[in-house]
């Protein structure tokens, strides 16, 4: 009991503390000089604004420095890869971070409101545990999501790289430079060809071997055979001349194989599955019509 009293007086002095800072940011403009008001909310050049975070950011920041932080966030060059390789669903790792904040907090809500109804309902053994379940779900939430959108974008790129390479392979056969047959090419649309569409623009900017490097790390999925040998055989073509019309070509066949045997595959498990429905439908009409004279043994 003495614990919910300092957890709820805690949150009470939270909460107006949060009231008396948002009603001073809201009256700080009045009384002050005109050029005071001028250099409110001014940053240097090309740095962003840093926004305000709330007392409650700051407390999960002080018990989870190395799961919420920004600098100090847990495997901060694993979010950075697992955001190019989802197709960067938040703009920089810091949006990342504050939305995980966000998640966790709603879990935490959940899970405490669970606990509490819970324990009214008279089963106190069971509500620390389910509170539990929640906050470890919240925490994993923010990485599970990243990686489900890396899965769906690589997902996507096999899809559209079939139609990627086959206008690439049309190109190349009618004489168009590589280059200029790579940009048409990214116009088209897709996963592989907005890959495609950053390539050619790295490559304005910086050396071939860089370009090659940026765009390989922003693959969904880093087992990806077909994207990967593209890319070394855009790295031969530019470093050691070798003709790249017979890689594309071949690539272009084997992408069209795999999505064949894939295709017969996911044809096969469905097939397989409406054969186990039909044995259980057949089973369970069978126990229905037999169940009322068995009873009778």
């Amino acid at each position: 009991m003495i614990l919910l009293i300092f957890l709820g007086a805690l949150s009470l002095a939270v909460l107006a503390f949060e009231l008396l800072t948002a009603l001073q940011a809201a009256l700080s403009s009045y009384g002050r000089s005109r050029s005071t008001v001028r250099l409110t909310g001014a940053v240097a050049e090309g740095a962003p604004a840093v926004a305000r975070r709330s007392t409650w950011e700051a407390l999960l920041l002080a018990f989870f420095p190395r799961r919420f932080g920004l600098l100090e966030g847990k495997g901060s060059a694993d979010v950075i890869s697992l955001l190019r390789r989802a197709g960067y669903p938040y703009d920089t790792p810091g949006d990342f971070y504050a939305a995980a904040v966000q998640t966790f907090a709603a879990f935490l809500l959940l899970g405490g409101l669970l606990a509490g109804a819970l324990a009214a309902l008279g089963q106190p053994l069971a509500a620390p545990f389910a509170a539990l379940g929640l906050i470890i779900l919240g925490l994993r939430w923010p990485y599970a999501r990243l990686k489900r959108l890396a899965r769906r974008r690589a997902e996507a790129l096999r899809s559209n790289l079939l139609l990627g390479l086959s206008v690439l392979e049309s190109l190349l056969s009618s004489g168009v430079q590589v280059q200029e047959a790579l940009r048409r090419t990214a116009g088209i649309g897709g996963p592989f060809n907005n890959l495609l569409g950053l390539l050619v623009a790295r490559m304005k900017v910086e050396d071939f071997e860089r370009a090659i490097e940026t765009t390989r790390s922003h693959l969904p999925d880093a087992s990806d055979m077909e994207a990967r040998l593209f890319l070394q055989d855009l790295e031969d073509y530019f470093f050691r001349g070798r003709p790249i019309l017979e890689s594309v070509r071949a690539l272009r066949e084997a992408a069209h194989r795999g999505m064949v045997e894939s295709t017969e595959a996911r044809a096969s498990l469905v097939r397989q599955r409406s054969s186990l429905y039909g044995i259980l439908a057949v089973l369970g009409l069978l126990f229905f019509l037999i169940g009322p004279f068995l009873g009778r043994f």
